[in-house]
């Protein structure tokens, strides 16, 4: 891979250690998938910050590069508890003071402590704009719906380009690197919800490609899902859908015809869920936008979380902050709403026997973890553990 003179100052380590184990990584990633140079970002985003996944060997990983500053704007991922109720998530104070230990060395590095799954409601990131994100559901939404261009980075790669503000010119950098290799055609009208579990489908039936989608729905929402699921069970970092995703004309007629049927659809979903009551309902992976908490907010007007049972909402603290009134209605129900995590990188869900979900890339991950999972619709799920009063 070519570097300019700056590059190779800065890999000799000519402009200090931390700064040269990140264009290191940089380089080896380029090397290996066959850029001829690198490319300025703009943005980043970094995951894998939870100390429930990386543990010790990521806090003495991340020291390396905290006396470092970032060259672009960063946000980070949801972290293993809400930072205003972390007893709630965790009675281990080892757990949550290495937690903190994680995102103060991210704060020292410049890093904004954004806590969210969901940059995009943060920073204004626009179509063509070339950005280094980590975060499964995050890279298809920026690629698809925003028309944004980055890799499906890993937490480190992340970082790296975070701290040189540079990026392997490789892969959906490019133009070409961005056609769609396969083409699925939806044989019904999928609900919002189905979305999420069309995802899983996809990504198991493509398993590494780029789709294009006919039939789907232009809700941001259900195309948020669609983009987690489907880079969860297979590695998918964006699609193209048809008359409603911004580089659709532009993606190729794809190589493999797909056809997904509700039946298709309605034997996945079962195959991932039980037939129980839970324990509890945790609504919000990705994080909640707006508009899906007010229809929360809506659906539970006349209704109230039972005894005995929870309603654990997530959202980040940038969409918590905008909409109080919002957040306090719905917590006069019984629910509870959370910022800076998630039921996924939390310790919170193996407090439960069984949990009911929305999101088909919780669903994956946490039936990984052996907990038993009700699989259905928001209504579905809120009716499970709510009554009229």
């Amino acid at each position: 891979m070519h570097l300019n003179r700056e590059e190779e100052k800065i890999l000799n380590g000519e402009m200090g250690e931390a700064k040269r184990k990140a264009m290191e990584i940089i380089v080896k990633l380029g090397d290996f998938f066959g850029a001829e140079r690198t490319i300025e970002i703009d943005n980043a985003h970094i995951s894998g910050i939870s100390y429930k996944n990386i543990g010790d060997p990521g806090i003495d990983f991340l020291k390396k590069f905290s006396e470092e500053r970032v060259m672009v704007k960063t946000t980070i991922n949801p972290i293993g508890f809400d930072l205003d109720f972390p007893e709630f998530f965790s009675t281990d104070n080892s757990f949550i003071s290495k937690q903190m230990e994680i995102v103060n060395i991210f704060k020292k590095m410049g890093v904004s402590p954004s806590l969210t799954c969901t940059p995009y409601y943060i920073d204004e990131i626009r179509g063509k704009q070339h950005i280094a994100w980590a975060e499964s559901s995050a890279i298809v939404y920026a690629n698809s719906i925003i028309g944004a261009m980055t890799n499906r980075e890993s937490g480190i790669s992340a970082l790296a380009s975070a701290i040189t503000g540079k990026s392997a010119y490789y892969g959906l950098h490019l133009k070409e690197g961005r056609m769609a290799t396969h083409r699925v055609i939806l044989d019904f009208k999928p609900s919002h919800f189905e979305h999420s579990v069309i995802g899983l489908y996809i990504g198991l039936n493509i398993k590494n490609g780029i789709p294009y989608i006919k039939g789907v729905s232009g809700n941001l929402d259900a195309l948020k899902s669609l983009g987690a699921s489907m880079n969860s069970t297979g590695s998918i970092p964006m699609f193209h859908a048809e008359g409603i995703t911004p580089e659709w004309r532009e993606a190729g007629e794809g190589g493999e015809i797909i056809h997904i049927g509700r039946e298709d659809i309605h034997a996945l979903r079962e195959s991932y869920s039980i037939d129980t009551d839970p324990d509890a309902v945790m609504i919000g992976c990705p994080h909640l936008s707006v508009d899906e908490l007010l229809a929360i907010a809506e659906y539970l007007k006349n209704r109230r979380v039972k005894d005995k049972k929870r309603l654990l909402l997530f959202t980040s603290r940038h969409i918590r902050n905008k909409i109080p009134s919002v957040i306090s209605e719905i917590e006069k129900r019984g629910a509870k709403v959370f910022s800076d995590t998630c039921m996924v990188v939390s310790p919170l869900s193996s407090d439960y026997v069984s949990v009911g979900l929305s999101s088909g890339k919780a669903t994956f991950y946490l039936g990984r973890e052996k907990i038993k999972v009700v699989f259905a619709d928001m209504e579905t799920l809120m009716g499970m553990v709510t009554y009229e009063d």
